[in-house]
This record gives C-alpha cells, structure tokens and sequence, in this order.
C-alpha cells in the first residue's frame, strides 16, 4: 500500500508457515476517545508487569491509536499516557480564533498536538528516524495526492525497508483528520488521517504480519482495541448540506465509523487463530474533540468496566495474550 516492494522472509517452500503464533496488537484510532484504549492498555500492562510491547510479535495503529502505539514502542508507560492525555487533552483541541479566512481552515491547528506528541515520546524519541524505533511497528495513514493508503514501518516489519521520516512526523500524518486537523507534509508528500482507510488497522496488522512473517491466518492471534467509538457521533438532522457535513464533522465521522466497523466484520469472518475485540458502547455520543470532565470521567470508566467483561467472559483469551513472549 506504500508503494515500496516488501518481500517476505527467504524460507524454504516446505517451512513458509510459522512454526509459532504471532501475537498482534491493532489500536483504532477515534481522536480523545484514545483515553478509552490508553486506560485499557494501563490496566493490560499492570496485568503482564512489564511493557506492553513485549508481548506482541507486531504492534499497528491508525489516528490517535497510532500515537499511542509509537508511545508504547518508545517504551512509554501506559499509565503516563492516561496522565498526558488527561492533562492535555484541551491543549490539543484547542480551537483556532474565529476570523472569516479562519473559516476553510482546519478546526485546530496541530500545534497543540505537536507539543504533547513530544512531551509524550521526549524529544529524541520524537525526532528519531521512525525506521529506527526498535519495535515491528506498522501506522497508517493517507496519502493526500494520490487518495491512496500509506504504511509507514520500523525497520524491523520491513526487512530493512523502513520509513526515514521523524517519529514526530509519522504521528503528525496518521492523525491528520481531515475539518478537524491540517495536513501534514513530509518531503513535500501530504498526508491525511489514516482512519479514513484504516480507522481499525486490523486486516492491515493481519496481511502486514503475514507477510513479514510468512504466516498462515491461523498463527495470528489478533488482540483490537478500540475507542468506545459506538454509536456513530457527528449526524446531521436531514439533507445537511455542506455545511452539516463539513464544519460538523458529520461526513468525517461517518466515513470512520463506517470503515472500522467494515474491517472488524471482516475479520471476524476471517476469524484468524485467535481475535478478542476490547470496546465499549458509550450511553451517548461522544464526539472526537469532546474533552469534557464528563466525558474523560466517562471514558475512564467504560474502560474499567471493559476490562471487566473481558475478564469475566474470555479471561483466558486475555491473559495469553498478556503471557506472551515473541520468540
């Protein structure tokens, strides 16, 4: 989807299958909702007792699940992403000044982001090559010109073939949601929200892993965790015009909302070796850049209350992948 030729492991014809499982990791993306997936992967952490990325063979994210699986790759604590996100979530949905020209921009500008991007990773981390971060780490995101998707990779999930783009830069891109944000340029290449292609990046991560590690679908044990993301926010009452569709952010909801759900069916319908899906259905909607003390109160909450069910109903399923050593 990059456009770079990606080829798999040189094996053998007769040892292409893995000899192992791969444990996989997909985080959704759903702007502020992230508080959701970051207390959840908090509460996954202190169940393992050691950091979250050491249990999964590959790890992808799309919008703000892919800030935080760059985090988690960074060997940031899940707990200080709950706190930062907290703590800065109006900084980053901060709105610009109304002026008329103000009106064809994007809500917000990504300053706010940047700062807290950096503050999240440090400032090293934020300006290291993403090729370089340590981790098989896959994020999406969508290249403006050509309205194709964009796969940006670790050396380590592309033999070599990595992304020399800051980290910074990556996490810029694959948050870059259109009304709500600008666009991000690299090298003179724009890039927009992977969400629009891949708001859950799970048939990704699943094709990404198989081909990196020349695997069957059923050696991919698939942990998803989404963004309380349910019902869909943003609709317009009627014909909404350009209006309701654009400055209400109804038409870009819409095309997420559709497209997670879309690859979520489909890999239950695959149904790889293993898939345990971690959401919520929020009791109203919740709108991307709604930063509320209510509603960071009610996130944290459908949070706890998903670890739970998951506990109580496929417990097993979510202590292995919480057991789970890469080979």
């Amino acid at each position: 989807m990059s456009g770079r030729t990606l080829d798999p492991p040189e094996l053998p014809r007769d040892e292409r299958r893995s000899r192992r499982d791969r444990h996989l990791l997909a985080l959704s993306g759903g702007g502020y909702r992230g508080l959701f997936t970051a207390n959840v992967l908090a509460a996954a952490e202190e169940i393992g007792r050691r950091p979250l990325v050491s249990h999964f063979d590959m790890i992808a994210g799309t919008s703000i699940g892919g800030i935080l699986a760059i985090a988690l790759a960074c060997e940031v604590p899940a707990t200080d992403l709950v706190a930062l996100m907290r703590e800065h979530g109006t900084t980053i949905f901060r709105p610009r000044r109304l002026t008329f020209s103000g009106i064809s921009r994007s809500h917000y500008d990504n300053a706010g982001l940047r700062r807290t991007i950096e503050k999240v990773l440090g400032r090293a981390n934020a300006r290291r090559p993403f090729a370089e971060i340590p981790v098989r780490l896959v994020v999406t995101a969508v290249h403006e010109g050509t309205s194709r998707p964009h796969i940006f990779r670790t050396n380590l999930a592309s033999n070599g073939k990595g992304d020399a783009a800051s980290t910074l830069d990556v996490a810029l891109a694959t948050s870059a949601a259109p009304t709500f944000f600008p666009p991000h340029t690299i090298d003179g290449q724009v890039f927009v929200d992977g969400g629009l292609a891949a708001n859950a990046p799970d048939l990704v991560l699943l094709t990404e892993a198989m081909r990196f590690f020349a695997c069957s679908l059923s050696e991919c044990q698939l942990l998803s965790i989404g963004t309380a993301g349910v019902p869909r926010v943003g609709s317009v009452e009627g014909a909404p015009g350009k209006y309701g569709w654009v400055v209400k952010h109804a038409l870009v909801d819409l095309l997420m909302s559709a497209q997670e759900a879309l690859a979520i069916d489909q890999v239950r319908t695959l149904r790889p070796g293993g898939f345990l899906r971690v959401d919520a259905t929020p009791p109203r909607k919740i709108i991307l850049d709604d930063t509320t003390a209510a509603t960071t109160e009610l996130l944290t909450a459908l949070a706890s209350q998903a670890v739970i069910d998951v506990e109580t109903s496929q417990g097993a399923d979510w202590r292995r992948f919480l057991a789970h050593t890469p080979g």
